[in-house]
């Protein structure tokens, strides 16, 4: 077969064309205005008139924003896309491999820091476009959260590295565990403020972690505030609102304006995507507003200003930040009372202890002396001005222009998520070091043109794709798309030409390099095709593939042994994925890829023999099943599941009580559980989840013979055994007495006998969820 070349021709940004205007500095009250103008001219596939957009922050310059930029453009991830997360997501599990052996060799805090990375790199991969859709990503980020978690429960401590989000995991963990005893707060140290900061066992709990386990957290706090606040006291001030809110930044990120939760919320002030859009901050590939330290302050101020001209109490407002005004609403209903301490213990587990966080961060940044943090510096408040770039130009030639180094320039436009200023925005408000506009425009001027930002031109031909193309020239799909304003909807014309964006000082070494590639890709693809023809009488047709993964050089990585786990052998059979052979041993297929170092971008064979650890307890019947040919697995797990899929019809019911709900954006397991009148438990036991976090679109089998149709968003409270009544006699609960024991809940009292919370309080004539050690409850069937 003949292949063909890629013809493209290369040209080379002559002038980038830049502005600056220098802003105020947190530091300084004023500056001379200073402003320059460079003109240049770039050569793009196709263009479109901008519109302008008055930026909200004051003093700040208008700047001209293309509708083009605010979006990927992509629909779904492109050929180039795909390699590229499966080498993010590949450098990711080595990091989560390199913490499971750390755990397993005792080392806390490389397995945490190794943890931190593994999640770092899932966060680099959330930004590609579609990415919710890939099974991949969503499977490995749900394992290395689920054993971060479970890893993060069994030790003392977490390392000063870790993140805000592994903190407060520990925190809710151990909160009710701490002893208060010596723990005295007198009037004196709580200051007057708007925002009511009352003392009591919870906030005592929380001043002690943070004084203790939690210390080392707090002090970085304390040092960022120093950089930080100076400008949230302003944006608070100038939307009339309680300058102290700015301390609910800390609870909430930690003053890191990069950090990503692991349920998707970005920046100081974790706004989840749809929230952050409500409020002006836009997100794609290239930028991503919510980390961005001014817009996103100012977002929070003004969400934070509606939620209270709704609720009307600062608490209630936190608590709606956190977990949305229906909770607060659902908590008011329950309780009968506005008061968040009568409300706490019907809320969400980790809102239950948010507000007692924000007082006890609150005290001890405004009185740090008195909790014994007095000597700790605080970081240099901020101090930038603006420049305009017009173009999409390296960050490490404008920080060169500054004077500065890459990482000030970062650190100055945490929005930004890639290695350059977005395409196709004009007037882009770049920040720099305070001072330095002059000296930027002067040294942008004297740039070398090999220095510039290069760009292909590929002539589109006849069949190709934009996804062909991108992989052909090793960049997403998205970034084709959003370079040359296209949609994948249009089709490509043939003859047309696209801009491709080149992160070297050479396009032609790119092309050069291309060239090569495809040389090299026809010798092998020949040398493979006659590996195939003489193997072809040992092997059967179609396996050529097989024989050639066999040859290749294994990742030089050490596995690890699971503890309370055998090995068992399995053969993987014709039309298999390592998801098929993961749901039949009930494993991940994450864990699969750790325990047979098997990467991501590669696939499994049929014929390859795999290692998969199973428990102890269950080694004769998964080792069975491993041997058991395919005919008789499938019976096998056709009869281990054909009451759960029993006569399920297109709408997602089932006659024997089950309903298919899809997981909507926002929703917790909490959630789902209130509106089906069913425990939590169940729905992860039927469900087979390992942790209650749950992804949108994901579809959760619920057993509520009772609903005939899914539930309104809060629907009248239903009797629970309703829900039950024709479970299997196997799956009641006989009545029995329950002897309430030191750190128990009513929650994870109601999680073990797979009930809800309401049935104990109305067994036992409860009126709140207060319970006594040694206190005798009634387990109804």
């Amino acid at each position: 077969m003949k292949k063909v070349f890629v013809v493209a021709s290369i040209f080379v940004l002559l002038v980038g064309c830049t502005s600056t205007t220098p802003q105020k500095s947190e530091t300084q009250s004023s500056q001379a205005p200073f402003q320059k103008s460079y003109s240049s001219s770039i050569l793009l596939a196709s263009s479109s008139p901008s519109f302008f957009a008055q930026d909200t922050v004051p003093n700040r310059p208008v700047q001209s924003v293309d509708p083009a930029a605010d979006s990927t453009g992509a629909d779904s991830l492109g050929g180039a896309d795909e390699k590229q997360i499966a080498e993010i997501l590949e450098q990711a599990r080595g990091h989560y491999l390199s913490a499971m052996q750390a755990q397993a060799e005792g080392d806390s805090i490389l397995s945490a820091d190794e943890f931190e990375e593994a999640i770092k790199h899932l966060n680099e991969a959330s930004y590609f476009p579609n990415i919710e859709t890939n099974s991949d990503f969503n499977e490995l980020s749900r394992s290395v959260i689920e054993d971060y978690e479970k890893y993060i429960a069994t030790i003392d401590s977490i390392g000063p590295n870790s993140s805000i989000f592994a903190l407060r995991e520990k925190m809710n963990l151990e909160i009710e565990k701490i002893d208060i005893t010596n723990i005295q707060i007198p009037p004196s140290l709580v200051p007057k403020t708007d925002v009511p900061l009352h003392i009591n066992e919870y906030t005592k709990r929380t001043i002690a972690f943070f004084m203790g386990k939690g210390r080392s957290h707090m002090e970085s706090w304390i040092y960022r505030s120093g950089k930080y606040f100076p400008l949230m006291s302003r944006i608070f001030a100038e939307e009339g609102l309680p300058p102290e809110l700015m301390y609910l930044s800390l609870p909430e990120s930690g003053l890191n304006p990069v950090a990503r939760s692991w349920a998707k919320a970005v920046g100081l002030w974790q706004f989840m995507k749809g929230t952050g859009g409500m409020y002006g901050l836009r997100s794609n590939y290239w930028y991503d507003e919510r980390r961005d330290f001014e817009k996103a302050t100012r977002a929070a101020a003004r969400h934070m200003k509606d939620l209270y001209k709704e609720f009307n109490d600062w608490h209630l407002v936190f608590v709606a930040y956190n977990a949305g005004g229906g909770w607060v609403r659902k908590g008011i209903r329950r309780s009968g009372s506005t008061d968040y301490w009568e409300m706490r213990h019907r809320l969400p587990r980790e809102t239950r202890n948010y507000v007692p966080q924000y007082i006890a961060v609150a005290l001890i940044v405004m009185r740090p002396e008195a909790f014994g943090f007095g000597d700790i510096e605080k970081a240099d408040s901020l101090s930038y001005e603006y420049t305009s770039i017009d173009d999409c130009i390296d960050l490490g030639i404008l920080a060169e222009c500054a004077g500065t180094d890459l990482e000030t320039i970062k650190d100055l436009n945490p929005e930004l998520t890639q290695w350059c200023t977005p395409p196709n925005y004009k007037g882009y408000q770049l920040r720099v070091p305070f001072g330095t506009a002059a000296t930027f425009a002067e040294n942008y001027s004297k740039i070398p043109d090999d220095k510039k930002l290069d760009f292909a031109t590929h002539v589109i031909k006849r069949k190709e794709t934009i996804s062909q193309i991108a992989k052909r020239y090793n960049v997403t799909t998205a970034i084709l798309l959003e370079v040359n304003k296209l949609s994948r909807s249009k089709r490509l014309k043939v003859g047309a030409i696209l801009v491709i964006p080149v992160k070297s000082n050479s396009a032609f070494a790119l092309v050069d390099a291309q060239r090569k590639k495809e040389i090299a890709d026809i010798a092998r693809f020949n040398q493979l095709k006659e590996e195939g023809r003489k193997t072809s009488a040992t092997k059967p047709a179609g396996r050529i593939a097989s024989a050639v993964q066999k040859k290749k050089t294994k990742i030089q990585k050490e596995t690890y042994v699971p503890q309370g786990r055998e090995k068992v052998v399995y053969k993987v059979r014709s039309g298999q994925t390592l998801g098929h052979i993961a749901e039949q041993f009930n494993v991940r297929a994450s864990h699969i890829r750790n325990w047979n170092n098997i990467p991501y971008g590669r696939h499994i064979y049929p014929g390859q023999r795999l290692t998969i650890w199973v428990p102890e307890e269950k080694f004769e019947f998964y080792n069975n099943l491993a041997s058991q040919t395919a005919t008789q697995k499938v019976k096998n797990i056709a009869a281990a599941t054909v009451v759960k899929n029993k006569n399920i019809d297109q709408s997602g019911k089932t006659s024997i009580g089950w309903i298919r709900h899809k997981v909507k954006r926002g929703e917790s397991l909490e959630k789902i559980a209130a509106n089906y009148d069913v425990a939590i438990a169940d729905i992860k036991s039927w469900n087979r989840l390992r942790t209650s976090r749950i992804n949108a679109g994901e579809m959760l089998e619920i057993f509520a013979p009772d609903q005939m149709e899914e539930p309104a968003e809060e629907p009248i409270a239903r009797k629970s055994n309703i829900a039950k009544k024709n479970l299997p006699e196997k799956n009641k609960i006989k009545s029995s007495t329950h002897v309430v024991k030191r750190g128990e809940t009513l929650e994870k009292i109601a999680e073990k006998y797979h009930i809800t919370i309401s049935d104990v309080k109305k067994w036992n004539d409860l009126k709140s969820s207060k319970i006594m050690i040694g206190q005798k409850l009634k387990i109804d069937g």
